[in-house]
């Protein structure tokens, strides 16, 4: 595991022991990631932009938008051994100062970027057993734009296995399409396409 591109290009990354994470393959980071810089236009890079990385594992995710221009991470995880690998790994890159690390739950999150503005970009990677259970998914997604501060264009996405298909519908007037299929794994984006009314 490694960072792609950007001021830590080719660096290596530590993976959390277990298969409690699944670190994200190279080619799909690079497809990812060449798709969030084009629609942000910013082609092989990203904007100064806030990031929140949930059940970030070593921060994989996370340290690419570090890396490719991204101004800040916030990094969610509850699991002991991937903190300590992720704290490892922002050590070792030098990322320390623009890095936050929240060790708790996603489902109890409430989180907003340094700037107090919502965050731009939303990396949503939890075991592929919650993306099943339509409870868990719903206490996460109720948080967004409320307990969790989002801009009003974040970019949201959910990476689960490619056979759980994803409610259309969700809490907090958030709608999902799904983005893109590799093998086994799937991304699905999130957008609220209205205000939800109070």
């Amino acid at each position: 595991m490694r960072v792609i591109a950007g001021r830590c290009k080719g660096r290596s990354l530590t993976a959390p022991p277990g298969l409690e994470t699944r670190p994200i393959l190279d080619r799909v980071k690079v497809s990812l990631f060449d798709w969030l810089g084009a629609r942000l236009a910013m082609p092989g890079s990203l904007p100064a932009v806030a990031v929140l990385d949930l059940f970030c594992g070593g921060g994989s995710l996370g340290i690419e938008a570090l890396s490719r221009g991204a101004s800040h991470c916030t990094f969610v995880e509850r699991d002991r051994a991937a903190l300590k690998c992720l704290r490892q790994n922002l050590a070792r890159l030098g990322l320390d100062a623009e890095a936050t690390v929240i060790a708790g739950a996603a489902e109890t999150l409430i989180a907003a970027p340094p700037d107090g503005c919502g965050f731009d970009i939303v990396f949503i990677d939890p075991p592929y057993a919650l993306s099943e259970d339509a409870a868990g998914m719903a206490s996460i997604v109720a948080r967004l734009g409320r307990q969790i501060s989002v801009a009003a264009d974040a970019v949201i996405l959910w990476r689960h296995d490619a056979a759980t298909k994803i409610s259309e519908q969700l809490p907090g007037g958030w709608h999902s399409s799904p983005l893109r299929v590799w093998g086994t794994m799937a991304l699905t984006q999130l957008t609220r396409l209205e205000r939800e009314q109070p």
